[in-house]
């Protein structure tokens, strides 16, 4: 079975991690899915506090295989989402 959520491979696994970053926001922050979009601030919209700054920070690092991203210096889920996939595809070249 072959998925495709993009135009290519990237854009593919970049759409995939996406979603699981939603649904990690949305576990940690005890906020709804269909509320979290691209532009969702962490700490305005979502109500995000230094406990779930931390709570997130492990689900992360728990979905990605033990990515550390500084979730508590990100302002928005798509900064979030450019944090893991760069951190993801650290030393792949372009």
């Amino acid at each position: 079975m072959c998925i495709r959520a993009g135009n290519d491979e990237l854009e593919s696994v970049k759409s995939l991690m996406s979603m699981a970053l939603r649904v990690v926001v949305a576990d940690a922050l005890h906020a709804e899915l269909d509320d979290i979009t691209d532009e969702s601030r962490l700490v305005e919209d979502l109500h995000m506090g230094k406990q779930e700054c931390h709570a997130l920070h492990d689900l992360i690092a728990d979905t990605f295989d033990g990515l550390d991203v500084d979730v508590c210096h990100v302002g928005t889920v798509r900064g979030l989402l450019e944090q893991v996939v760069l951190r993801e595809f650290e030393g792949l070249a372009a």
